[in-house]
């Protein structure tokens, strides 16, 4: 695991325990996401959700309920990888 990818996990844990879920977080788990997997059609389906997330959600925004669930799919994701 690189360096990125590690503090990627330690983002995403971070925000499915409810510790950090600031859309700095976030937007940060988005761009090493998208680094780290430029080529995996999951991954990029995240990089998309996380792109339209807002604390609190709006019209045409994910809620922080909705991006836990994923990063949640995510983490299991990742784990085979």
């Amino acid at each position: 695991m690189t360096t990125d990818t590690l503090a990627c996990s330690s983002l995403i844990e971070g925000f499915i325990s409810g510790r950090d879920t600031t859309l700095a977080t976030a937007n940060r788990i988005e761009v090493l996401l998208d680094q780290a997997f430029p080529d995996d059609e999951f991954i990029q389906g995240v990089v998309v959700a996380l792109a339209r997330y807002r604390p609190g959600g709006h019209d045409y925004t994910l809620n922080e309920t909705t991006i836990r669930t994923l990063l949640l799919r995510t983490q299991r994701y990742l784990a085979s990888l």
